[in-house]
C-alpha cells in the first residue's frame, strides 16, 4: 500500500465530515419504529479501515441526528492515519436548529457548534462566529430531493459553507455484500470534493459512495447489507422525507 499524503489524509477528513453532516439532515422518523439506524462500512480502495453510523431519534416536533465515524489506515503495523468524529444535531421544519460537532483527525482536534438565531444560523469554531442563512442545508446524501436543489452545503467539521455541482450520472449497478442492486447514480463536485453516489431506484436509499483521490485511490462507504435486507422486509416507505432548502 502506497504512503498517504498529506493531502490524502485531508481527503479522509473532508469527505468523513461532508458525511457526517450529511445524514444528520431532516429525516423524521416513524414514531412507531423509534430511532432509525444507518451504517456504512469504509474501506480506502478495497482495504477496510472503519465504520460510520448513525442514530436519527424523533424530539417531540423535530429530530436528534447522532453520528459516530472512527477510521484508522495502517502501514506496516504502523498507525499512519486515525480519526474519530462525533456529531450531535437537531432538525426542525427540514432546517437545522443547533449542531455540536468534536473531531480528531490525526491528533488535529477541532470542534463546531451552531445555533439557530431569529432568522440565520450561526456557526462557531476556533476562527470566530458566522452568519449563514435561516435555513442550512448539510450535506443531505440520504435524501436526493435536498441535494438536487441545494449549492451550498454545510460541512460539520470545518464549518464551512461549501458550493457544489450536482448532476445525474444515469442507472447502473451496485454490489453490497453479495448482491448486485440496481441503482441510480449522481455526481457531487467542489472544492476538494469528488463523489458519485448510489440510491436504489424503487425507494432512493442511499446504498454506496465513492469519492475519487489522489494517486488513484477511492474512498469507499458500502451500506450495511443486513440493514438493507431489513429495509427490504420492511413495508414502510424508506426513502425520502421533509426535505431542507439549499
Amino acid at each position: 500500500m502506497k504512503s498517504l499524503t498529506q493531502r490524502t489524509v485531508n481527503t479522509l477528513s473532508i469527505v468523513a465530515a461532508s458525511l457526517i453532516a450529511v445524514l444528520a439532515s431532516p429525516l423524521q422518523a416513524n414514531g412507531a419504529e423509534g430511532a432509525r439506524k444507518l451504517s456504512f462500512d469504509v474501506f480506502l480502495d478495497d482495504r477496510a479501515i472503519g465504520y460510520q453510523r448513525f442514530s436519527l431519534t424523533p424530539a417531540g416536533d423535530a429530530t436528534r441526528i447522532e453520528t459516530q465515524a472512527r477510521f484508522e489506515v495502517k502501514l506496516l503495523r504502523i498507525t499512519a492515519f486515525a480519526y474519530d468524529h462525533r456529531n450531535t444535531e437537531l432538525w426542525r421544519g427540514g432546517c437545522l436548529r443547533s449542531i455540536d460537532a468534536a473531531t480528531d483527525s490525526n491528533g488535529k482536534k477541532s470542534a463546531v457548534n451552531g445555533r439557530a438565531r431569529g432568522d440565520a444560523f450561526v456557526v462557531t469554531t476556533k476562527e470566530g462566529e458566522r452568519t449563514l442563512g435561516d435555513c442550512v442545508a448539510s450535506f443531505a446524501y440520504w435524501d436526493k430531493g435536498v441535494l438536487l436543489r441545494s449549492k451550498t452545503l454545510l460541512n460539520s467539521q470545518t464549518g464551512e459553507y461549501v458550493p457544489v455541482q450536482i448532476a445525474p450520472l444515469g442507472a447502473g449497478t451496485q454490489r453490497i455484500g453479495s448482491r448486485d442492486l440496481p441503482v441510480a447514480r449522481y455526481a457531487i463536485k467542489g472544492k476538494g470534493i469528488d463523489i458519485t453516489l448510489a440510491y436504489t431506484p424503487d425507494s432512493d436509499e442511499w446504498v454506496a459512495l465513492d469519492s475519487k483521490m489522489e494517486g488513484g485511490r477511492t474512498l469507499r462507504y458500502r451500506r450495511s447489507a443486513a440493514e438493507l435486507e431489513l429495509l427490504a422486509a420492511s413495508p414502510a416507505p424508506r426513502g425520502g422525507g421533509p426535505t431542507a432548502g439549499g
